[in-house]
């Protein structure tokens, strides 16, 4: 594990991380998110992951496993959504596998709010973007702004 790097929460259903010096958070869902009926932490552990970042952070979302969740647990996924909004969030990233209705189920948290959300195929795909919207350009150096 990268030093800048800490787990916030590891539940059967989820976990979260928080990479300092990229001021990003990593989401993931498990197969068990398919079966749960109830997330009694997972109010609390946003709350404690949201606090470790700095408005204008970023989300990389791993929605790869879950294909749907129980419609119960919407109300939570927006009241999550709306903390991630009210921090400050400039960017999510969210990897979805072709064919399944993975984008579905997340389109129905994150259409509510403004949220900037954009999809991917692969983790590396996403990765990669989020590094490139987070380059402030004050601070890209000379060869490489040329090279852009």
């Amino acid at each position: 594990m990268i030093e800048d790097m800490r787990v916030i929460a590891a539940r059967p259903e989820y976990q979260i991380t928080v990479e300092y010096e990229k001021n990003r958070l990593f989401y993931q869902n498990f197969g068990q998110m398919q079966q749960a009926v109830s997330l009694p932490d997972y109010l609390e552990d946003w709350t404690r992951a949201l606090s470790e970042v700095r408005p204008g952070f970023s989300i990389l979302s791993d929605m790869q496993v879950v294909n749907q969740c129980n419609q119960a647990l919407l109300t939570i996924f927006q009241a999550v959504e709306q903390m991630i909004v009210a921090r400050g969030v400039s960017m999510v990233a969210e990897v979805h596998v072709p064919g399944l209705s993975t984008r579905r189920g997340c389109d129905g948290v994150t259409t509510a709010q403004a949220m900037p959300v954009r999809h991917f195929l692969t983790v590396w795909e996403a990765v990669q973007f989020l590094d490139d919207v987070g380059v402030e350009p004050a601070l890209v150096p000379v060869h490489a702004a040329v090279l852009r």
